[in-house]
């Protein structure tokens, strides 16, 4: 992304929907915030990506982490962005004052536009999760990509990177904003990947309507009198297609409006809804995707020239689906055995 893209987001004040109001935040519900994602997306999926997976930090910083590390991140600088990051083989070992890390983070999408890092590992053998500044962790350009090529979703080298130990929270630690509104006591793994999901069925969106835009005034290349909008097969396409799309919208925001009145009466979700949460998270991004092979089958060969946007919608909205947590087969299966009185296992609600 542009970084005039991320100035015109943060001059709009799009970035304090989920974050504390002791920051400059808004506290908005995840509903909200997901609604813009879709938005954004529809013009841009790397664009939407980004501001899906930078936002959804600023609600895990304030929902799963100290006072102190908020002050950390966001005293001195409330535009402060956090970017995150997959490092399975982390290594952590004890210093002065707190930890140094080592490893290498995979999959930090936005990272050249952030200043802090989350990710997770081990203390002691025991989960945890940390937050830290960048500082000289070294960028390494890895991101090349089939789809969302603008989201810079790079690989991070840690060297010696400081983790002072109020920046280390054990995995099942809620904050003190647990109690402030429903947004800082959602389950983090069975309600935050909706961002992700509502960027892909946001794109699906883009899709559609650029191929509208586009079949409108077509003739057939190889001769006739007529716009291909009369063929019925076209009009057919759309409409299931577009219906679809809606389809995968409301399943979203609906679970996420009941998801938010629950959390207003109590302080957790029942498990079948987490485990509805998880099944329609990863639903969403397939009707997304059929919506959008539909279209794509019909829209000609002119469609695969790199200069035709609707062939990197179909690249990002496939490449947003391989995302681990919208994994169907997982989910899925997660929500049959609940479905059945079946113990799901090891699950990370």
């Amino acid at each position: 992304m542009p970084d005039e893209t991320i100035d015109e987001l943060e001059a709009a004040g799009l970035f304090n929907v989920t974050k504390p109001r002791e920051f400059g935040g808004f506290e908005m519900p995840y509903y909200v915030f997901c609604e813009l994602v879709m938005e954004i997306a529809k013009g841009c999926p790397s664009s939407g990506w980004v501001y899906a997976v930078i936002g959804e930090h600023n609600q895990t910083v304030a929902a799963y982490y100290t006072a102190s590390a908020m002050q950390d991140v966001w005293g001195s600088d409330p535009s402060a962005r956090i970017a995150s990051g997959n490092a399975p083989d982390l290594k952590v070992n004890r210093t002065d004052g707190g930890w140094l890390l080592n490893g290498h983070m995979k999959f930090s999408s936005g990272c050249d536009h952030c200043d802090w890092h989350v990710t997770g590992g081990k203390i002691d053998g025991n989960p945890a999760k940390f937050i830290f500044r960048r500082g000289d962790s070294e960028i390494v350009d890895t991101w090349q990509v089939m789809g969302l090529e603008g989201t810079g979703s790079k690989d991070v080298k840690l060297k010696d990177v400081f983790l002072p130990d109020h920046c280390a929270s054990p995995a099942n630690f809620f904050g003190p904003k647990f109690k402030d509104a429903p947004i800082y006591r959602q389950p983090q793994w069975s309600t935050n990947p909706y961002s992700l999901a509502s960027a892909i069925v946001g794109a699906a969106q883009g899709a559609l309507e650029i191929f509208i835009d586009d079949i409108r005034e077509r003739t057939p290349r190889m001769g006739g009198k007529f716009k291909i909008r009369e063929l019925q097969s076209i009009q057919m396409r759309i409409a299931e297609s577009s219906a679809e799309i809606d389809a995968a919208r409301r399943m979203l925001l609906g679970n996420l409006r009941e998801t938010h009145d629950i959390l207003l009466m109590q302080d957790e979700l029942p498990r079948k809804i987490m485990a509805r949460n998880r099944r329609d998270m990863a639903y969403a991004p397939i009707l997304a995707k059929r919506s959008v092979d539909r279209i794509f089958y019909a829209s000609g060969a002119t469609s695969i020239f790199l200069s035709n946007d609707l062939q990197r919608y179909y690249r990002d909205i496939n490449a947003g689906a391989q995302q681990i947590f919208l994994d169907w087969d997982a989910n899925s299966t997660i929500y049959g055995k609940v479905a059945l009185d079946l113990d799901p296992g090891p699950v990370s609600w």
